[in-house]
């Protein structure tokens, strides 16, 4: 179940696009997820969170997102639904950052993580101001391959002409 959508709100209060992209927040902790929740408030993000994979992977089918951060389980120590969660959105979305947090992790879960795709893996206790700052990183990484990639289209398409 997806606890919380939000769009980002310009500061006179009207709905606005973001200049950043959308994130997908899943974590079945509500303190995980309030703290997410205030951190991207303050930011130029939009993003969604969820608290459950099957709910977090219905959104991957029908939005896009720039990153996906996720725990790695839920319901308890045994649960790997966060590699579930990381195959879906390989799947879903191929370019998509995905970001594991977890507190069970250890050397196989990591390399099995990132095996499956798995763009970032971090150990909890991590800030969330942490996960903040890979974010946006990323984001400048990104803007600048779009910007490359807008240009090579624009001086090809031009020369077609």
């Amino acid at each position: 179940m997806c606890s919380h959508e939000s769009k980002y709100t310009s500061p006179h209060g009207e709905a606005a696009e973001p200049e950043t992209h959308r994130v997908l927040i899943v974590d079945d902790e509500p303190a995980i997820c309030f703290a997410y929740r205030k951190l991207f408030e303050s930011e130029r993000f939009a993003f969604d969170i969820c608290e459950d994979v099957d709910a977090a992977i219905d959104f991957l089918k029908t939005k896009d997102y720039f990153a996906v951060i996720s725990d790695l389980r839920f319901a308890g120590v045994d649960n790997e639904d966060g590699i579930r969660l990381v195959s879906a959105a390989r799947k879903e979305l191929p370019q998509t950052e995905i970001i594991l947090v977890t507190g069970y992790g250890n050397d196989e879960v990591k390399k099995t993580a990132l095996a499956l795709g798995a763009s970032h893996y971090f150990e909890k206790p991590t800030n969330p101001s942490l996960i903040l700052s890979l974010l946006r990183a990323l984001h400048l990484v990104a803007d600048k391959r779009e910007t490359a990639e807008y240009f090579k289209r624009l001086s090809s398409h031009k020369s077609c002409t």
